[in-house]
C-alpha cells in the first residue's frame, strides 16, 4: 500500500493565525490515501485529526514519519 500524502499550510509567524495562536500554526488541507491520523497531544493523550484541523509543529513532525507531506507556507498580505 502507499503511503498517504498530507498536504499542510504553515501560517508563518507574522500571519495573523500564527500571531493569534502560535502552538497550532499548521493546518491540515488535503489527504490522500487515508481519512484521519491519530497523533500525540498533551504527553500520551491521542488525537483523531483530519483535513480542517489545527495541529502543532510535533504533530505535523508525527504525521509526517507514516507520510509524505507537501507543506505549503503561508504569508500575510
Amino acid at each position: 500500500m502507499k503511503d498517504p500524502i498530507v498536504h499542510i499550510k504553515r501560517y508563518v509567524r507574522t500571519h495573523p493565525a500564527a500571531m493569534i495562536n502560535a502552538d497550532t500554526s499548521f493546518e491540515i488541507t488535503k489527504i490522500e490515501g487515508a481519512v484521519f491520523f491519530e497523533v500525540r497531544s498533551e504527553g500520551t493523550k491521542l488525537r483523531v485529526v483530519s483535513v480542517g484541523d489545527r495541529i502543532s509543529m510535533d504533530q505535523a513532525y508525527e504525521i509526517s514519519l507514516n507520510s509524505h507531506v507537501v507543506l505549503e507556507p503561508v504569508y500575510p498580505n
